[in-house]
């Protein structure tokens, strides 16, 4: 955890010296495979995928122009859930690059494919969608685009990945 927010405080330091990117940019960051992410010290823990998910959508967040429309009008960008799918374990000290791309956005989530790749051979995709909160009322995502400066109030993700999350809210209910 101390790792996850040292790298958010060296995101927030660096936003002010690194080029902005667009709201949709498909962009990349390397990574190694640290001792204390792995299982057993030989692979990655399962765990940890999500927390390299985390840091490159806070990255996109922070170097993009909806950094000042979420935390300048007080905000709360939430994850509502989350799939993976894992391919090939990412053994310790490897590299490997964690590619994000945003998926499109309707009225309440955004969704983005996060691709983890190592020795140019996919290890593992995760997709996810996420909300954002004012004063716990999830805001109309077009509305906040529209404010950082997108034209499109919609952009209608692939319909695999809506079939992803279509059963959510019924697992959920399910368990009450």
């Amino acid at each position: 955890m101390l790792y996850f927010w040292y790298r958010i405080l060296i995101l927030l330091i660096l936003r002010n010296f690194t080029a902005p990117i667009p709201i949709d940019a498909k962009f990349s960051r390397t990574f190694r495979v640290r001792l204390f992410d792995c299982e057993g010290l030989r692979v990655m823990t399962a765990s940890r995928y999500t927390v390299y998910m985390d840091l490159i959508r806070w990255e996109a967040l922070l170097r993009s122009k909806l950094y000042e429309v979420v935390f300048r009008g007080g905000l709360a960008p939430t994850l509502g859930s989350q799939k993976i799918i894992y391919r090939r374990p990412l053994k310790i000290f490897s590299r490997f690059k964690v590619t994000l791309e945003l998926a499109g956005w309707d009225s309440k989530w955004v969704y983005h494919i996060h691709t983890f790749e190592n020795k140019d051979r996919i290890a593992a995709i995760g997709i996810t969608r996420a909300l954002i909160w004012k004063r716990d009322v999830p805001v109309s995502m077009g509305e906040i685009l529209q404010k950082a400066g997108e034209n499109r109030t919609e952009r209608a993700p692939a319909s695999w990945i809506i079939e992803l999350f279509e059963n959510d809210k019924a697992i959920l209910q399910a368990q009450e």
